[in-house]
């Protein structure tokens, strides 16, 4: 009843056509060939049961009912019925199961019976061949069977989803008391239905790309294939890659509806609407623009900030590099080289962008400022000095490292009648934080630091003078056009910031205690970064208070909140008092919506499993035994709202609250880190689990950068780090690849080439004479230097074409651009002087483009009637290659035909099949595009034109007529036509002359 597929067919007889079955035959006779066709087909039976097997069991341990045990009922159905229904259909599962398992004894008793004849009846070494062949066999038609069985069972799990098995209209009751939460719509317009439910799935939910992204799973897995990995392990990884993409012949279904998509790329339009998330709570939240500008020009006014005329991005990377360059003389710290040539080589740079948060849980929905350090000039250097800093930090008793330990430490308290909860909180500490006094007891915890020299080479001093610089000079942004520096503070999105607020506070934390008088003192205080926790006398109710606000009273504010009804919120947990004891739980608040990531979003189950299971160990933290159950069942709402099976719920739940010894992998097993691709993933897992590799996914980009607006929105053109390709008129075709913007690295480009024309201009006597000094070189060897910058410069100074640069693949990862240079300068037709910069390993590509080489050269003649020749162009008719090759050929010219514009208006539709093209051309311009085509590839592709006539054209099997306004077709059959198929008599199978 299990695996109905087609492509279990084979296990009816034996498929197998190898020659040991024919060496068998003629050597032992027809009695051990029939022995051995026996053994075959038990074997594969065995194979496939085992596998339904294994099926089975994961739906009855998932609580899943496969659709060959789902029980049909012809008359009116109620929920007593389907109860009785479903609970019979596990019932006749459990006994296939059962079925299932004495098949598999009885198989595998026949197996051996079988096994023992042909040990008898076979030489030793066919026995062995025959043994290697059956299971070869049998292993890949498990692997077919797992592929098959793994779909049904993700069916299966999305079956019994939410989001499918709600009616809809309960599911719109559902969404519309959900939504209420996930998506808060400030804007001051209404939003349709179906625009909500689409936001309400969360800004991180990822859509199934339309395409597997073969190339950056390829490009992806060079990059961590490098030196580090030995050649064979690499090349072995490389293979087993290379036969899983080769065989990966499908994408997986979307995961939103076409309706859903339009939505989607509606919002990203609309420019009159800020899509965003809130501070806190996984809240989307929608603004008016003109609202959520003004909120932000109104935080810039503040004294924090100071508008600057122009980007000084230039300056700083200048002063940068000089003061890395100094203290690497000084230390030879031997991560500051490193810095500086990504910086001055390889970074992307952009000037850091602010943008703001709402904090919707409090009046007047005020802005948090975000200064997005992404890709900025210090971002790689503030992430080494945070590495330096970070083991300095949260070593006082005070000091929190989650909240298992807190709580664990609270309850051990016994508490008095006169002790008091409260919690202290800075305003804003991030922007609040006195630099000078943070960088002086950095120093100071530096100099008292005895293993520094262990982590880096750097002095005290230069570690503060690097941090400075970080907090200082770097600290500057833009909003819109304009650009601010920040004058107080450390910015929200540095890596550095929340370390030197732990230094900070820690410091303060000293002198609070060495100078507060020792009656005010509390008696707990627990610290995580800006929030405090602490219990105090209620006589000194506000004096510990003051006295924190009187330390730095020109930029540290503290606020206090007291325990009502013996209760106090505290990050995460909920601290309630009960006698003289204190009970946690967990704590929400009001704006909390409960969303996590949707079950349906593009990640890998794993991700899913380890979202419930970090709840629950959050629970198990936290909550005490009281409170635990309803937590969990809390948790079980909450993902199943989210569109999560209960199945998985239950399980990964299970699984979480008693949890085994996670297996460790080998530290020396390669690491692959590639996007994901869904079923595509899962068999690269179970690839490296088989051939000994680590597999880790990335997500594909979110809703979250589809739909935002609230930072500036960068054309393709615009965005630094692209793969480019500048075309000539001439079908000239140039590959590179830059850090910076096309249009910065096409201006270079340019200049070269007007350096050459003037040089060029010098040597005929035709130059201008310019101001300032002589030019030192000649004008040949400033036309020799020109020229040598690129290809693409020493094409354009020998033609007159007119070129046009455009973006073929953004990448901002300098070692993953490089790569991807290389793969499209070795797979197209290109001026490039080489096939780029990254050695490419074989088993990828290098190994197969010399043997397509040698097919198509050395290996491409024949003989006619006793006189060899070679053909010394083209591919030969006949080779298997030949319309392959064709095709990709085609492919590249007709890139190369909508590479300009002219005839992008002209052309209405343009349909080929290998050489055959149908076009539907603006009257008057067929000739035109005729001699375009043919300009293409002058010595070698010549294209003939045939018109329609009296409003009919054929064009492979089909007769397309002209009928007013729309197109018909008929089939077409040439006037040579015989009308000729396979005879009926002919010796043919019938299956064949009845697909004739």
């Amino acid at each position: 009843m299990v695996g109905s597929d087609k492509r279990s067919v084979f296990i009816d007889g034996p498929v197998t056509n190898s020659p040991i079955f024919n060496l068998i035959k003629s050597v032992h006779g027809t009695e051990a060939l029939r022995s051995s066709r026996l053994f075959e087909k038990t074997s594969l039976k065995l194979e496939m049961t085992l596998g339904k097997l294994t099926f089975l069991l994961n739906c009855r341990d998932s609580a899943l009912l496969p659709k060959a045990f789902q029980l049909s009922w012809n008359h009116q159905r109620n929920p007593e019925t389907d109860r009785i229904l479903t609970k019979a259909g596990f019932s006749l599962m459990r006994n296939g199961i059962r079925q299932h398992r004495r098949n598999i004894t009885g198989l595998r008793r026949s197996r051996d019976d079988v096994l023992a004849v042909l040990r008898r009846s076979l030489h030793e070494d066919n026995l062995n061949s025959l043994q290697s062949v059956v299971g070869s066999k049998c292993s890949l038609s498990a692997m077919i069977q797992t592929e098959v069985l793994t779909r049904k069972l993700n069916a299966l799990y999305l079956s019994k989803s939410w989001e499918f098995t709600t009616s809809a209209a309960s599911r719109r009751r559902s969404l519309g008391a959900d939504t209420e939460k996930t998506v808060v719509n400030l804007s001051g317009e209404p939003l349709q239905e179906n625009d909500t439910r689409v936001l309400a799935k969360g800004l991180n939910f990822v859509p199934i790309p339309k395409n597997v992204p073969l190339l950056d799973i390829i490009t992806s897995a060079e990059a961590c294939l490098g030196p580090q990995v030995p050649r064979e392990k690499a090349a072995e990884i490389r293979g087993a890659l290379l036969d899983i993409l080769s065989r990966s012949n499908h994408n997986a279904a979307s995961n939103t509806t076409a309706e859903e998509r339009r939505i989607l790329k509606r919002l990203r339009q609309r420019t009159d609407l800020v899509i965003t998330k809130a501070d806190k709570g996984n809240v989307v939240v929608l603004l008016h623009k003109g609202t959520y500008l003004e909120k932000m020009n109104e935080l810039l006014k503040s004294d924090i900030y100071t508008p600057i005329a122009e980007d000084p991005t230039d300056v700083v990377r200048k002063t940068l590099i000089s003061l890395l360059q100094y203290f690497e003389h000084e230390t030879c710290e031997t991560e500051l080289p490193k810095i500086r040539n990504y910086i001055h080589y390889i970074c992307n740079s952009q000037c850091p962008e602010i943008y703001g948060l709402p904090k919707i849980h409090k009046p007047g929905v005020p802005l948090r400022p975000v200064v997005s350090s992404i890709k900025s000039l210090t971002s790689r250097l503030a992430s080494h000095l945070k590495k330096i800093i970070m083991p300095l930090t949260g070593n006082r008793t005070s000091s929190m490292k989650n909240n298992r330990e807190f709580c664990a430490e609270i309850k051990m308290i016994t508490l008095s009648t006169s002790d008091i909860l409260v919690s202290y909180d800075v305003k804003g500490l991030f922007t609040s934080i006195p630099m000078d006094i943070t960088l002086n007891a950095l120093e100071n915890v530096l100099d008292k630091d005895s293993t520094l020299s262990q982590r880096t080479s750097l002095k005290p001093f230069h570690v503060k003078k690097l941090v400075s610089f970080c907090m200082k000079e770097a600290n500057y942004f833009r909003f819109g056009e304009q650009c601010f520096i920040q004058n107080s503070g450390s910015p929200m999105g540095s890596s550095l910031s929340p370390v030197l607020a732990e230094v900070f506070m820690e410091h303060l934390e000293e002198i609070a205690f060495s100078t507060a008088n020792e009656s005010i003192v509390t008696v707990l205080f627990k610290c995580y970064v800006d929030d405090v926790f602490a219990i105090r006398k209620s006589a000194e109710d506000e004096a510990f208070l003051n006295h924190l606000n009187s330390l730095f009273p020109t930029c540290i504010s503290f606020t206090v909140e007291k325990e009502e009804d013996g209760r106090l919120p505290f990050l995460d947990a909920l601290i309630i008092r009960e006698g003289d004891r204190l009970k946690t739980t967990v704590y929400r608040k009001l704006t909390h919506s409960d969303r996590y990531l949707h079950f349906s979003s593009h990640h890998p189950r794993s991700v899913m499993r380890g979202v419930i299971s970090g709840m629950v160990d959050r629970a198990r933290a936290i909550c005490d035994e009281e409170f635990l159950a309803k937590e969990l069942g809390h948790i079980k709402t909450t993902f199943f709202s989210n569109g999560y099976p209960a199945a998985l719920i239950s399980s990964a739940t299970t699984h979480a609250t008693a949890r085994p010894e996670e297996h460790v992998p080998s530290p020396t097993a390669p690491l692959l880190i590639l996007p994901y691709c869904d079923g595509l993933g899962e068999k690269i897992k179970r690839m490296g689990r088989t051939i000994g590799f680590q597999v880790y996914f990335k997500s594909a980009a979110p809703v979250r950068p589809i739909v935002r607006n609230d930072k500036v929105r960068l054309a393709p053109n615009e965005n630094p780090g692209v793969i480019y390709e500048i075309l000539c008129t001439c079908s000239a075709s140039y590959i590179g690849e830059t850090g910076n913007t096309l249009s910065h690295r096409y201006e270079q480009h340019l200049s070269c080439l007007n350096r050459y024309k003037n040089a060029l201009n010098d040597q005929k006597g035709l130059g201008i004479k310019r101001r300032g000094r002589p030019r030192k070189l000649q004008p040949s060897s400033q036309m020799d230097e020109a020229t040598k910058a690129s290809a693409i410069v020493e094409h354009a100074s020998r033609c007159d074409g007119q070129m046009f640069p455009n973006v073929i693949a953004n990448e901002p990862d300098f070692r993953l651009r490089k790569i991807k240079e290389a793969l499209y300068i070795r797979h197209n037709v290109v001026i490039n002087r080489d096939k780029g910069t990254e050695e490419l390993q074989p088993a990828s590509h290098a190994a197969v483009y010399p043997l397509i080489k040698f097919c198509m050269t050395e290996g491409n003649y024949f003989h006619f009637q006793g006189e060899h020749f070679s053909q010394t162009q083209g591919a030969p008719m006949g080779s298997p290659l030949s319309p392959v090759l064709a095709e990709f050929f085609m492919a590249h010219l007709e890139q190369r035909v909508f590479a300009c514009d002219n005839f992008t208006g002209r052309v209405k539709l343009f349909k080929r099949y290998v050489d055959d093209v149908f076009a539907i051309v603006k009257k008057g311009h067929e000739e035109a595009f005729l001699h375009h085509l043919n300009g293409l590839f002058t010595e070698h592709i010549k294209f003939t034109i045939e018109k329609e006539h009296g409003g009919r054209l054929p064009f492979l099997d089909a007769l397309v007529i002209k009928d007013g306004h729309r197109l018909k077709t008929t089939v077409y059959r040439k006037p040579t036509n015989t009308d000729r198929y396979l005879n009926y008599h002919s010796h043919h199978p019938k299956s064949v002359k009845n697909r004739n």
